[in-house]
């Protein structure tokens, strides 16, 4: 889910390209990890943090899958 920053809105990134449109000056930001993105950045925002990772960050460990995703640069 992204947050446009013109008229604070809640979007899937789905829906961004569509909202764009409209509201060409806006900048997104991902709900989740918080990160603002200008232009179309926000269509190379494939993944984040978890929500786990965000609200428990240090009792936070990742499972062995996730450690792996993250050694391949998220992709995986």
């Amino acid at each position: 889910m992204f947050q446009t920053t013109a008229c604070q809105e809640t979007l899937k990134k789905q829906k961004l390209d569509q909202h764009k449109q409209r509201c060409w000056h806006a900048q997104f930001t991902c709900v989740d990890c918080s990160k603002t993105f200008q232009g179309t950045e926000y269509r190379a925002h494939t993944s984040c943090i978890s929500e786990t990772e965000k609200y428990h960050k240090t009792v936070y460990k990742p499972t062995k899958k996730v450690r792996e995703s993250l050694s391949l640069g998220g992709k995986g």
